[in-house]
C-alpha cells in the first residue's frame, strides 16, 4: 500500500515540479549517481529526495534545500546525504549560473534482499532512478 500511494504522489507531483522548475538535471555538466546507502539496502528503505538548490552567479552551489518522501521514518537520514554529496561534487553549467536548480532522485527496490545487488540508474527529465535490483545466481538466495 505505501509504495502504491508513494507512486501515485510523484506521479502527481513530479509533472507540476518539474513546470514551476524549469532548471534541472540538465543544469549538472558531470552529476554521478548518488549512491545507494548500504544501511538502507539492508533496512529496506526506499524514497524520494526531492532538491532545490541555490547556484549563485558565479556558478557555485549556495545552498541545497531538500524534502523526503519516504514511508519509512529513517528515510530522510539515510538517503539525504548521499544526493548531496553527489550534487557539491558536480559542476553547474555556466547558463545556470545565479538560478534555482530542482531535482528529484528516486531511490527503489526491486526483489529480494540480496547480500550484494546490482545498484542502476536511469534519467527522465528532472528525475534520477537509483535501483536496486537482485543480485544474478545464488547470492540472490543469502539474505543482508
Amino acid at each position: 500500500m505505501r509504495i502504491v500511494f508513494l507512486m501515485a504522489l510523484t506521479a502527481v507531483l513530479v509533472p507540476v515540479f518539474s513546470q514551476t522548475n524549469p532548471e534541472g538535471l540538465s543544469c549538472y555538466e558531470n552529476l554521478a549517481a548518488p549512491e545507494f546507502p548500504r544501511a538502507a539496502l539492508e533496512a529496506h528503505i526506499d524514497g524520494t529526495v526531492w532538491t532545490t538548490t541555490r547556484v549563485n552567479p558565479q556558478g557555485g552551489i549556495e545552498k541545497i534545500e531538500t524534502q523526503v518522501v519516504s514511508a519509512w521514518g529513517d528515510g530522510p537520514k539515510l538517503l539525504t546525504p548521499p544526493v548531496e554529496k553527489a550534487i557539491r561534487a558536480a559542476t553547474i553549467k555556466p547558463a545556470c549560473a545565479g538560478k534555482s536548480v530542482a531535482a528529484i532522485f528516486r531511490y527503489q527496490l526491486h526483489g529480494e534482499a540480496t547480500a550484494s545487488p546490482n545498484v542502476t540508474t536511469r534519467t527522465e527529465g528532472n528525475l534520477m532512478w537509483i535501483e536496486s535490483q537482485p543480485a544474478t545466481g545464488a547470492a540472490t538466495k543469502t539474505p543482508y
